[in-house]
Order: C-alpha cells, then structure tokens, then sequence
C-alpha cells in the first residue's frame, strides 16, 4: 500500500474508530455516572439507545450533503460538532444536560457514514471489500477494547474522562482530514447527481435493501450484547470495572481475529458465502447461549463463549454485505451510505432499548434474537441477486 492510500485508510479507520468510541468507552462509568445524576443504571443504559438515534438520523443528513458539498467539508463540520457535544457532556450540571449534548455529539458523529463513501470514493473496486473488511476489523476490535481504556479514563479522571479522551481523538483525526482530503473531494470528477433521484433508487432497489437489512440484523445482535454488557458484567455478576473491560478486551481479540478469518475467506469464495457462514455462527451462538441459561451455567467465561461466536459471525457478515450493497450505488456513495447506516443503526437503536426493558429475561432474549435474526439474514440472502 502506497503511502498516499496508506494515510487515506488511517484516515477512513479513525472515522470508524471515533464514531464508536463515544458508546463503549462510556460503559464502565455507568455506575459512577448513576451516582453522579442520581440516576437508575438501566435509565444510563437507555441514553446509549437515544445517542444511537440521533446518530442514525444524522447520517441522513450528513451523507447527502457530502454528496453535494463535499467529504471535506462535511466530515469536518461534523467533527467540529462532536468536540462540542463531547465537553459539553464533561461540564453537565444534570442528567438532562448531558442527555443534550450527548445529543449533539451523537449528531456530530454522524461522520461515521462518510467512512463507507470515502471507500468508495478514494479505493479501486477491486480494493474496496478488502480495505472495508480491514477497517471495519480494526474499528469493531477498539469498540470491544475501548471499555479497558474507559476503565483507566474512569479511574484516572472520574466520568467526564472519556468525554475529554473523545475531544482530545477528535481534533487529532480534524486535523489529520484537513491535511489530506481536497476540497470538493465527494465527487471530484463525476457530474452533480440529484439526491432525491438516488435516494429513490435506493428505495428501489431490493438487493440493496437486502444487503443492508443483513448488516443491520447482525450489527443489532451485536450492538445489543455490547450495550448491556455492564448490566450483566457489573450489575448481575459484580465483576468490577477492571475485571469488566478485561472480559471486553477477550472479545476485542476475538474480533480481530475474527477479522483475520474473513480475510481468508474472501479470498476462496463470493461474498454471498461468507454472509451465509456467518449468519449460521450467530445462530450457533445464539443457541449455546440459550443451553448455558437453561442449565443455569451462566458465569463471564460459560458467556464469553457465545460472545466469541457473535464476534466471529459480525466480522464475517457486515463487511461482506455493505460492501455488495455499495457496488450497487458507488457513483452516490455519500447518500447510498446513509441510507443503509439508517437501517442498521436504528434497527440497532430500537433493538437496544427494548432489550434494556427485559428485566430478567435479558440474557434469553438476547440468545432468541441471535437465532431469530441469524435465520431471518439467512432467508433474505437468499433472496438477493448474489444469494
């Protein structure tokens, strides 16, 4: 990789890194941010399902006008907007300040979509699966890894430490973006297309659909699991912070791993396969999970084992299926991207929330959607062209 294209993928890993880091980083002070706003573990656990949405709705916003305005000077708008959103969550006096400008972090982050354009954008077609699976690997490993450095954040600088950690990343990846991407960079030498127009060919088109309804299956089983990791870990099992994140920094490993695995695999079989391959691993582990609550075997390592599985089938699924869903509308990356982030963030959002209302049926309600998702992912593939 040539240093040009090797600083333009650092560029697009940190988007997908930072995006997340506001979510998991936060999961260790979940007890600490309870005690500070007086507030119910499970009514923190609920504001990651209201950043999700502001997230997703951003990126029907941002990914349009980077079409029409540039990458540039969108994804630097945006990052502007997460620094503020990210200190003032630092200096909120109350819980409904927080939850505002987490809010407008969450909108900020919405340069996240951009990610998947600048793929498109910046990368040949026959580089783009590879580089989408190598960055979305890097990026879903810190997701994990992120709560050991929340840890330490914690720790150190109380709550608003990840808040700051955030801000500090943040201006490190604005000014790295206004150092290497052009301006008017979304499209540089193709003609202004309508986002309307696309985004009614978007609409129609039912194998992009498919494709990102796949992504967004998996990623809601994951987004799920991560989320109320610390009602499980810390609340349930009264692992501390530390014994915490390091059960997160095993799945991170595994992710990465996992990663590792679906490059081999892309090499030696179409996409379609893979997707198929990983979808019967969320099944597999969405029944392990399921044999581990029945027989009341539930401790951190019996859990860590369907936890592996899920890692292993989101590293093999998502990559593979944006990537399918991409190659359909690569010549409007920045709106075909908002679209399919929007239908797997807020599946992600709607599927968090009701999983936080569980109660004590949590962990078997998650096991039954894993089963319930990895088959309904693996009906719809068949349906698409390449299935």
């Amino acid at each position: 990789m040539s240093g040009s294209k090797r600083s333009r993928f650092i560029l697009i890993t940190c988007i997908s890194l930072i995006s997340f880091f506001p979510i998991n980083i936060l999961l260790p002070s979940f007890p600490a941010l309870a005690a500070r706003f007086d507030t119910p573990s499970a009514d923190i656990a609920l504001s990651i399902g209201l950043f999700t949405l502001m997230f997703s709705i951003s990126q029907l916003i941002a990914g349009p006008l980077s079409d029409k305005w540039g990458r540039k000077e969108v994804l630097l708008g945006c990052i502007t907007l997460s620094i503020v959103g990210a200190l003032g969550c630092a200096m909120a006096p109350d819980y409904l300040t927080l939850l505002l400008f987490r809010s407008v972090q969450a909108m900020g982050c919405g340069f996240f979509v951009l990610g998947h354009a600048l793929v498109e954008d910046l990368f040949d077609e026959e580089d783009r699966a590879r580089v989408r699976l190598y960055y979305m690997t890097f990026s879903g490993s810190f997701v994990a890894l992120s709560p050991l450095i929340g840890s330490w954040l914690q720790t150190t600088f109380d709550w608003q430490g990840s808040f700051y950690g955030f801000a500090v990343m943040a201006s490190g990846m604005l000014l790295h973006a206004a150092c290497i991407l052009p301006s008017k960079s979304a499209s540089p030498d193709r003609a202004p297309v309508s986002i309307i127009s696309t985004l009614k060919a978007v609409a129609g088109s039912r194998d992009f659909l498919r494709y990102w309804w796949i992504a967004a299956l998996v990623f809601a089983c994951y987004f799920a699991l991560i989320s109320v990791t610390p009602l499980i870990f810390m609340d349930a099992l009264q692992l501390s912070e530390y014994q915490y994140a390091l059960v997160l920094t095993v799945y991170g490993v595994a992710y990465l791993l996992g990663g590792v695995a679906a490059s081999s695999l892309q090499k030696r079989m179409p996409l379609s396969r893979q997707i198929n391959i990983g979808l019967g691993l969320l099944c597999g582990a969405g029944v392990l999970l399921t044999l581990i609550i029945s027989l009341d075997a539930i401790t951190s390592v019996t859990l860590l084992i369907p936890m592996l599985l899920s890692a292993l089938a989101v590293t093999l699924v998502r990559p593979a299926a944006i990537s399918a869903a991409m190659l359909l509308f690569s010549s409007s990356a920045g709106t075909a991207a908002s679209a399919g982030n929007s239908i797997m963030f807020l599946t992600a959002a709607v599927s968090s929330a009701a999983l936080a209302q569980a109660g004590d049926y949590l962990l078997l309600t998650i096991a039954l959607s894993f089963i319930g998702f990895g088959l309904w992912g693996l009906v719809t593939n068949r349906r698409t062209g390449g299935g």
